[in-house]
């Protein structure tokens, strides 16, 4: 059964389609509260309540692209990488010296869905919600597939880390779908990039230095 998978899984990443058309791109913005432990994003629209001074409420608060919020009475504070309950405490540390035993409640109204990047050599590239494909092989899935022009055995992936850094790694996807599975399908995470070479690259360094225009400047 799984050499039987593997195989249709093949065959239709290898498929070329002609449309090289770009994914239509959902809007990002949900208002489900996600779950516990999801950590505060740029864009973010977040409530600030104070159970005794609700003239100090702010009841749609948007974080800022900078990872800022801006309240009364306190400087700006940084609350991108913050958790719900970690905010909470900053916020009632900040107001100990103004208020008198502060209790503060905070809610995420809105918050932007995490994203992947994908381009090159494959079908539809472009940025796509990160639950509709969580691995490595299921974002391929979503952008149509390699084109004919794919080198599918040295896929690049780079990852952000909190240095202004990237960590860079290839994948081969033949290996990954192999009957004997020596090469595990890549979990993906929120800002991860994929680009997928030409056929005719095939030394790393090269698909790296091909993959830099792709990435922001800082790279």
């Amino acid at each position: 059964m799984r050499l039987i998978f593997a195989l249709f899984v093949i065959c239709f990443l290898c498929l070329p389609i002609v449309s090289y058309a770009q994914v239509n791109l959902p809007d990002n913005k949900v208002s489900t509260l996600p779950a516990t432990g999801y950590r505060i994003h740029q864009g973010d629209k977040l409530s600030v309540k104070f159970l005794y001074q609700p003239e100090l409420n702010e009841v749609s608060l948007v974080v800022r692209p900078d990872g800022f919020i801006s309240l009364q009475m306190i400087d700006d504070l940084h609350v991108e990488g913050l958790t719900v309950s970690e905010l909470k405490k900053q916020l009632e540390k900040a107001y100990e010296e103004i208020l008198l035993k502060p209790t503060i409640t905070v809610t995420i109204l809105e918050f932007f869905a995490p994203r992947i990047y994908i381009g090159g050599q494959v079908n539809k590239p472009g940025r796509y919600d990160l639950r509709d494909g969580q691995t490595l092989v299921q974002v391929i899935f979503l952008a149509g597939g390699f084109t004919s022009d794919a080198n599918r055995k040295m896929i690049i992936h780079a990852r952000p880390d909190d240095k202004g850094d990237w960590q860079i790694q290839s994948a081969n996807v033949m290996k990954m779908l192999s009957q004997k599975g020596d090469e595990k399908d890549l979990t993906l995470q929120d800002g991860d990039y994929i680009f997928i070479p030409e056929s005719k690259i095939s030394q790393l360094n090269k698909a790296v230095e091909g993959f830099r225009g792709l990435l922001p400047k800082f790279f």
